[in-house]
């Protein structure tokens, strides 16, 4: 308990899982940050910030799928929330306030509901570094994957098939569906019609939610193939110039090792795309070519020039 006996705080110290040592922190275990503010709603279900009471720790089956209080009474024929969403990752996943600005999280939101009219997203300054972002908009600090999905075509896909499509392909069918909607993507196509998908390429295509989130439930090749160019193939015909030895994938390159968290441990950016070198000598931000310390040794213009090439 913090300075008044009442309200929860902080100790001075964090312990850095990759690094196995303790840290000392910025606050003083008495006053700031406090977790009622800062942390609690997405570290437990059911919080009520007049009082600071919840109803379960930890993050649970209603904090994506709503109040499940009648579905348990009715043995499950009670419906409760259901859906590929990303909004429901995003109350979380993302940096902001709430509308009152007082808290971290989106103090009312439920899953179903609309996020952004409970919460205010933290946003990159294009061309400037800052605490949360590096000056190229890809993510420096976690727990921002969802506003950097927004800004990836992921979560355009559906809309540009349906919205933006000008037919240089052929006609939209059901066929389509499995690369441009969530939807589609989990069920394989199979039974989906285009009038009833509503969202593109969620968080849930890739991660296992209900299980190991560091496994995939679909690869990058399963839409792409060979390359970004699925509908021309012969653009991919020299898309990998690494030697099968160096075992590069999707990932390694495309979204690039950029964020960084207090446990020592760098994440993968959820915004889709070449980081290339300049960027690293204009932003410091660690390039598409450096990571897994492939070309670590290299200087950034033997880089940008093998790049051009």
């Amino acid at each position: 308990m913090g300075h008044d006996g009442k309200t929860e705080t902080l100790l001075p110290g964090a312990w850095l899982v990759g690094y196995k040592r303790w840290k000392q922190t910025g606050w003083d275990g008495w006053h700031a940050p406090i977790p009622l503010q800062r942390c609690n709603g997405c570290h437990v279900v059911g919080l009520n910030v007049e009082t600071g009471q919840f109803v379960e720790a930890g993050i649970g089956c209603e904090s994506c799928h709503g109040p499940g209080d009648w579905h348990v009474k009715t043995f499950g024929l009670g419906r409760i929330y259901s859906s590929l969403d990303a909004q429901m990752c995003g109350q979380c996943h993302t940096r902001g306030r709430s509308k009152d600005g007082i808290y971290f999280f989106p103090v009312g939101y439920r899953p179903g509901k609309t996020l952004s009219m409970f919460f205010n997203e933290d946003q990159p300054i294009e061309g400037r570094n800052s605490s949360k972002w590096w000056g190229n908009g890809h993510a420096h600090k976690r727990h921002q994957e969802y506003f950097a999905w927004k800004q990836g075509g992921h979560a355009n896909s559906l809309k540009t098939l349906t919205e933006n499509y000008d037919g240089r392909y052929g006609e939209v069918t059901s066929e389509c569906l499995p690369c441009h909607a969530a939807k589609a993507a989990l069920a394989g196509g199979r039974g989906v019609r285009l009038e009833n998908v509503s969202q593109g390429i969620t968080c849930a295509v890739c991660h296992h939610v209900h299980g190991k989130l560091d496994e995939l439930r679909r690869t990058c090749a399963d839409c792409h193939g060979d390359g970004a160019f699925y509908h021309q193939p012969e653009r991919n015909a020299n898309h990998v110039p690494c030697p099968p030895t160096a075992q590069v994938n999707c990932v390694n390159c495309h979204n690039p090792l950029t964020v960084k968290n207090g446990g020592g441990f760098t994440r993968h950016s959820h915004l889709p795309g070449i980081i290339p070198p300049k960027e690293t000598a204009q932003f410091c931000v660690p390039s598409s070519y450096v990571n897994g310390d492939c070309h670590a040794g290299q200087e950034v213009d033997w880089l940008q020039e093998a790049f051009e090439r």
